[in-house]
Protein backbone atom coordinates (compact mmCIF):
# COMPACT_ATOMS: atom_id res chain seq x y z
CA UNK A 1 0.00 0.00 0.00
CA UNK A 2 1.40 3.59 -0.72
CA UNK A 3 2.44 5.30 2.73
CA UNK A 4 0.76 8.86 1.95
CA UNK A 5 -2.17 8.45 0.07
CA UNK A 6 -2.67 11.91 1.24
CA UNK A 7 -0.12 13.18 -1.04
CA UNK A 8 0.30 10.61 -3.41
CA UNK A 9 -0.52 7.11 -4.37
CA UNK A 10 2.89 6.58 -5.63
CA UNK A 11 5.67 4.67 -3.83
CA UNK A 12 8.59 5.92 -1.74
CA UNK A 13 12.10 4.14 -2.16
CA UNK A 14 15.04 5.28 0.28
CA UNK A 15 18.22 4.41 -0.22
CA UNK A 16 20.79 4.22 2.62
CA UNK A 17 24.39 3.61 2.78
CA UNK A 18 25.17 5.84 -0.20
CA UNK A 19 27.28 8.99 -0.99
CA UNK A 20 25.43 11.95 -2.52
CA UNK A 21 27.37 14.88 -3.69
CA UNK A 22 26.49 17.82 -1.87
CA UNK A 23 28.40 21.26 -1.43
CA UNK A 24 31.30 20.09 -3.96
CA UNK A 25 31.80 16.79 -1.65
CA UNK A 26 30.48 12.84 -1.14
CA UNK A 27 28.71 13.38 1.83
CA UNK A 28 26.90 10.26 3.70
CA UNK A 29 23.61 10.26 3.98
CA UNK A 30 20.28 8.92 2.84
CA UNK A 31 18.13 9.86 -0.25
CA UNK A 32 14.56 9.57 -0.38
CA UNK A 33 12.71 9.38 -4.04
CA UNK A 34 9.05 9.35 -5.44
CA UNK A 35 7.85 9.67 -8.68
CA UNK A 36 11.42 9.90 -9.52
CA UNK A 37 11.69 13.43 -7.39
CA UNK A 38 13.74 13.69 -4.53
CA UNK A 39 11.89 14.65 -1.43
CA UNK A 40 12.83 17.38 1.60
CA UNK A 41 13.08 13.83 4.63
CA UNK A 42 12.58 16.66 7.06
CA UNK A 43 8.71 17.49 5.28
CA UNK A 44 7.77 13.78 4.49
CA UNK A 45 8.57 12.68 8.36
CA UNK A 46 6.63 15.30 10.39
CA UNK A 47 4.17 17.29 7.18
CA UNK A 48 3.44 14.01 5.60
CA UNK A 49 4.29 11.13 8.67
CA UNK A 50 5.63 9.33 5.57
CA UNK A 51 7.86 6.34 5.31
CA UNK A 52 9.62 4.10 2.62
CA UNK A 53 7.64 1.41 0.55
CA UNK A 54 11.29 0.18 -0.41
CA UNK A 55 14.75 0.59 0.99
CA UNK A 56 17.76 0.01 -1.49
CA UNK A 57 21.34 -0.50 0.54
CA UNK A 58 23.65 1.71 -1.77
CA UNK A 59 26.63 -0.57 -0.41
CA UNK A 60 28.45 2.93 -0.14
CA UNK A 61 27.84 3.38 -3.67
CA UNK A 62 27.95 6.71 -5.45
CA UNK A 63 24.14 8.57 -6.41
CA UNK A 64 24.64 11.13 -9.44
CA UNK A 65 23.01 12.48 -11.85
CA UNK A 66 23.54 10.51 -15.40
CA UNK A 67 25.22 11.35 -18.09
CA UNK A 68 23.23 12.09 -21.10
CA UNK A 69 25.28 11.60 -24.80
CA UNK A 70 23.56 13.46 -27.68
CA UNK A 71 26.76 12.77 -30.45
CA UNK A 72 27.87 9.02 -30.13
CA UNK A 73 28.82 7.63 -33.48
CA UNK A 74 28.93 4.13 -32.25
CA UNK A 75 31.56 2.03 -29.79
CA UNK A 76 32.58 -1.67 -28.61
CA UNK A 77 33.07 -2.47 -32.77
CA UNK A 78 29.59 -0.76 -33.61
CA UNK A 79 29.12 1.67 -36.19
CA UNK A 80 25.46 3.51 -36.20
CA UNK A 81 26.35 4.49 -39.85
CA UNK A 82 26.35 1.61 -40.85
CA UNK A 83 23.54 0.10 -43.14
CA UNK A 84 22.77 -3.65 -42.12
CA UNK A 85 19.74 -5.88 -40.59
CA UNK A 86 20.84 -5.47 -37.15
CA UNK A 87 21.13 -2.33 -36.36
CA UNK A 88 18.93 -2.21 -33.39
CA UNK A 89 20.83 -4.94 -31.68
CA UNK A 90 23.99 -3.02 -32.35
CA UNK A 91 22.23 0.50 -30.61
CA UNK A 92 21.23 -2.07 -27.52
CA UNK A 93 24.59 -2.88 -27.41
CA UNK A 94 26.20 0.45 -26.90
CA UNK A 95 23.04 0.93 -24.80
CA UNK A 96 24.35 -1.42 -22.40
CA UNK A 97 27.60 -0.69 -22.44
CA UNK A 98 28.04 3.30 -21.89
CA UNK A 99 25.36 2.19 -18.74
CA UNK A 100 28.43 0.97 -17.37
CA UNK A 101 30.09 4.27 -17.49
CA UNK A 102 27.30 6.91 -15.95
CA UNK A 103 25.91 7.50 -19.12
CA UNK A 104 21.89 7.00 -19.20
CA UNK A 105 20.59 8.21 -21.84
CA UNK A 106 21.86 9.21 -25.87
CA UNK A 107 20.93 9.45 -29.06
CA UNK A 108 22.65 7.23 -31.63
CA UNK A 109 24.54 9.28 -34.01
CA UNK A 110 24.75 8.99 -37.99
CA UNK A 111 27.50 10.92 -39.97
CA UNK A 112 26.99 12.23 -43.50
CA UNK A 113 25.87 8.78 -45.67
CA UNK A 114 23.72 8.10 -48.60
CA UNK A 115 20.20 7.72 -48.68
CA UNK A 116 20.19 4.08 -48.40
CA UNK A 117 21.90 4.21 -45.13
CA UNK A 118 19.37 6.52 -43.45
CA UNK A 119 16.37 4.50 -44.85
CA UNK A 120 17.71 0.90 -43.91
CA UNK A 121 19.05 2.01 -40.22
CA UNK A 122 16.23 4.65 -38.97
CA UNK A 123 13.35 2.62 -39.05
CA UNK A 124 15.36 -0.37 -37.08
CA UNK A 125 15.66 1.67 -33.88
CA UNK A 126 12.87 2.98 -31.77
CA UNK A 127 12.63 6.11 -28.74
CA UNK A 128 13.42 3.88 -25.34
CA UNK A 129 13.70 4.87 -21.52
CA UNK A 130 16.48 2.00 -21.42
CA UNK A 131 16.29 1.25 -17.42
CA UNK A 132 18.44 -1.99 -16.01
CA UNK A 133 19.48 -3.27 -19.12
CA UNK A 134 20.53 0.13 -21.02
CA UNK A 135 20.97 3.86 -21.73
CA UNK A 136 18.15 4.79 -22.73
CA UNK A 137 17.63 5.81 -26.70
CA UNK A 138 16.43 9.65 -26.93
CA UNK A 139 16.06 9.82 -30.95
CA UNK A 140 18.56 9.99 -33.47
CA UNK A 141 21.43 12.47 -34.26
CA UNK A 142 21.45 13.12 -37.59
CA UNK A 143 25.05 15.04 -38.46
CA UNK A 144 24.89 15.99 -41.99
CA UNK A 145 24.97 15.57 -44.86
CA UNK A 146 23.52 19.37 -44.82
CA UNK A 147 26.53 20.66 -44.15
CA UNK A 148 29.39 22.96 -45.50
CA UNK A 149 31.86 21.67 -47.87
CA UNK A 150 34.40 23.89 -46.58
CA UNK A 151 33.85 22.56 -42.87
CA UNK A 152 33.14 18.67 -44.00
CA UNK A 153 35.88 17.43 -41.49
CA UNK A 154 35.65 13.75 -42.04
CA UNK A 155 32.10 13.64 -43.43
CA UNK A 156 32.44 11.98 -47.28
CA UNK A 157 32.67 14.87 -49.65
CA UNK A 158 29.84 13.00 -52.31
CA UNK A 159 27.55 12.36 -49.68
CA UNK A 160 27.02 16.41 -49.13
CA UNK A 161 23.56 17.51 -50.15
CA UNK A 162 22.04 20.93 -50.58
CA UNK A 163 18.40 21.72 -50.00
CA UNK A 164 18.02 21.98 -53.46
CA UNK A 165 14.04 20.53 -53.90
CA UNK A 166 12.55 22.35 -51.54
CA UNK A 167 13.73 21.74 -48.34
CA UNK A 168 11.40 19.94 -46.19
CA UNK A 169 11.52 17.26 -49.26
CA UNK A 170 15.10 16.97 -49.52
CA UNK A 171 14.85 15.66 -45.92
CA UNK A 172 12.38 13.09 -46.85
CA UNK A 173 13.79 12.20 -50.02
CA UNK A 174 17.73 11.34 -47.37
CA UNK A 175 16.47 10.21 -44.44
CA UNK A 176 13.23 8.52 -45.57
CA UNK A 177 11.37 9.42 -42.44
CA UNK A 178 11.71 11.45 -39.25
CA UNK A 179 9.85 9.11 -36.72
CA UNK A 180 12.59 8.43 -34.83
CA UNK A 181 14.79 11.53 -35.12
CA UNK A 182 15.56 13.58 -32.33
CA UNK A 183 18.43 16.15 -33.44
CA UNK A 184 19.57 17.65 -37.07
CA UNK A 185 22.84 19.39 -37.56
CA UNK A 186 22.97 21.46 -40.50
CA UNK A 187 24.69 24.35 -41.57
CA UNK A 188 22.29 27.49 -41.83
CA UNK A 189 24.14 29.23 -44.53
CA UNK A 190 22.32 26.56 -47.34
CA UNK A 191 19.75 28.21 -49.43
CA UNK A 192 16.65 26.91 -47.88
CA UNK A 193 17.62 25.82 -44.48
CA UNK A 194 15.62 28.36 -42.56
CA UNK A 195 12.45 26.77 -43.62
CA UNK A 196 13.42 23.28 -42.98
CA UNK A 197 14.35 24.84 -39.27
CA UNK A 198 11.21 26.13 -38.93
CA UNK A 199 9.60 22.63 -40.27
CA UNK A 200 11.86 20.50 -38.43
CA UNK A 201 11.24 22.44 -34.82
CA UNK A 202 7.84 22.42 -35.23
CA UNK A 203 7.88 18.59 -35.30
CA UNK A 204 9.98 18.81 -32.12
CA UNK A 205 13.12 17.82 -33.51
CA UNK A 206 16.04 19.71 -32.07
CA UNK A 207 18.27 21.63 -34.89
CA UNK A 208 21.89 22.18 -33.91
CA UNK A 209 24.24 24.50 -36.09
CA UNK A 210 27.66 22.61 -37.32
CA UNK A 211 29.77 22.45 -39.72
CA UNK A 212 29.04 25.59 -41.01
CA UNK A 213 30.92 28.59 -42.26
CA UNK A 214 27.49 30.89 -41.32
CA UNK A 215 27.87 34.78 -40.95
CA UNK A 216 26.28 36.15 -37.88
CA UNK A 217 22.90 36.96 -39.53
CA UNK A 218 22.80 33.63 -40.71
CA UNK A 219 23.45 32.18 -37.34
CA UNK A 220 20.84 34.98 -35.75
CA UNK A 221 18.44 34.44 -38.56
CA UNK A 222 18.79 30.17 -38.15
CA UNK A 223 17.87 30.99 -33.99
CA UNK A 224 15.02 33.08 -34.76
CA UNK A 225 13.61 29.72 -36.73
CA UNK A 226 14.19 27.84 -33.71
CA UNK A 227 17.57 26.49 -33.98
CA UNK A 228 18.89 25.62 -29.96
CA UNK A 229 21.77 23.76 -30.25
CA UNK A 230 25.30 23.87 -31.38
CA UNK A 231 27.63 20.64 -33.04
CA UNK A 232 31.39 21.02 -32.57
CA UNK A 233 31.50 24.31 -31.06
CA UNK A 234 34.84 26.41 -31.81
CA UNK A 235 36.14 22.73 -33.46
CA UNK A 236 37.80 23.94 -36.76
CA UNK A 237 35.13 26.63 -37.37
CA UNK A 238 35.16 30.55 -37.36
CA UNK A 239 36.68 31.58 -33.76
CA UNK A 240 34.98 34.35 -31.82
CA UNK A 241 36.90 37.49 -32.88
CA UNK A 242 35.56 41.07 -32.42
CA UNK A 243 37.13 41.61 -36.06
CA UNK A 244 35.65 38.84 -37.69
CA UNK A 245 32.29 39.50 -39.05
CA UNK A 246 32.05 36.38 -40.66
CA UNK A 247 32.11 34.61 -37.05
CA UNK A 248 28.97 32.29 -36.40
CA UNK A 249 30.45 32.55 -32.83
CA UNK A 250 30.94 36.20 -32.06
CA UNK A 251 30.36 37.09 -28.38
CA UNK A 252 27.46 38.45 -28.55
CA UNK A 253 25.95 35.57 -29.95
CA UNK A 254 23.92 33.53 -27.26
CA UNK A 255 22.25 30.40 -28.26
CA UNK A 256 19.42 29.80 -25.16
Amino acid sequence: MPSNKSVSDARITQFINCRILRDHCLQREDLWVRDGKILDPEKLFFDEHGYADKCVDCEGSIIAPGFIDVQINGGYGIDFSQACDDAGSGVSLVAKKILEHGVTSFCPTLVTSPPHVYHKVLPQVKVHDGGAHGAGVLGFHLEGPFISLEKKGAHPEQFLRTFSSGGLRDLMETYGGLDSVAMVTLAPELDGSQSVIRDLCQKGITVSLGHSVANMSQAEEAVQHGASFITHLFNAMLPVSPTNDKSLFKDSFLIK
